[in-house]
């Protein structure tokens, strides 16, 4: 049986790196989800290097719109006939922006939370009866340091909306963890990664670039994954190295 992944977010950046990470392994089918499915950028997804007995089926998704989202799962089973998901990685996300909080208006925080909160929500909602047919499903949600609380005082940043967001979506990751005993979650910081949100971040802060490739926050990323069981980091917080990230 064809191990499947779901990647959101997976004509760039993490997204893409991680698509490219399993799109290599042998004997995988991996789902990638992008706005536009036509757009040059998703369609260069199919020219990444394939293992054997692997494939690629790209889905229009636009994480914003809960019916976008059940359509997509619908289009994966109906269309390509996918009966079950492995791994769901909730990797879509916005950081738009970037001022401190007394500038900071609501509609910066709900255009926030409705990518980074409630796009993993309808992600996990719409994929749960795929997720039950697997032997050992896994839900992952791509978060950041700053949305660890004892960390704000440390990191140097104006993006109160992203945080809060993903603090957001990190406590989702974690009660779905405990309603879902068959269910391995888990949280990751991908790091100050070298992509569009990541490099504007680092300037913003002083740094000439991002000091994270995408190419190893992938590889950590994925042994994190790999390494996650029920038993251990399920419901956790870490980071890509597989240390702990404190809430």
């Amino acid at each position: 049986m064809s191990h499947v992944v779901l990647i959101t977010g997976a004509n760039r950046g993490i997204g893409k790196g991680l698509l490219a990470h399993y799109l290599a392994q042998p004997n995988t089918t991996v789902i990638g989800t992008v706005r536009d499915a036509s757009s040059e950028k998703a369609q260069d997804l199919e020219k990444l290097p394939k293992g054997e007995g692997s494939g690629l089926i790209v889905v229009p998704l636009d994480i914003n719109n809960p019916s976008s989202v059940t359509k997509a799962v619908s289009i994966i089973q109906t269309q390509h006939h996918i009966e079950h998901i492995d791994v769901v990685i909730a990797n879509a996300g916005v950081c738009t922006h970037w001022g401190p909080v007394q500038e900071m208006a609501d509609e910066d925080v709900i255009s926030h939370f409705e990518v980074n909160t409630l796009g993993p929500l309808r992600l996990f909602k719409a994929t749960a009866s795929l997720l039950e047919k697997a032997s050992t499903p896994k839900l992952i949600y791509i978060s950041t340091l700053l949305a660890s609380f004892s960390g704000i005082e440390q990191i140097p940043t104006l993006t109160a909306a992203y945080g809060m967001s993903k603090v957001a979506g990190n406590f989702l990751v974690k009660k779905i963890d405990a309603e879902n005993k068959h269910l391995i979650t888990l949280s990751v910081d991908p790091g100050l990664v070298q992509t569009d949100m990541g490099s504007r971040n680092a300037q913003l802060v002083g740094l000439e670039k991002a000091p994270v490739t995408v190419e190893d926050t992938v590889r950590g990323i994925t042994n994190q994954i790999d390494a996650a069981k029920k038993s251990t980091t399920s419901g956790h917080f870490v980071n890509s190295n597989g240390e702990s990230v404190a809430w």
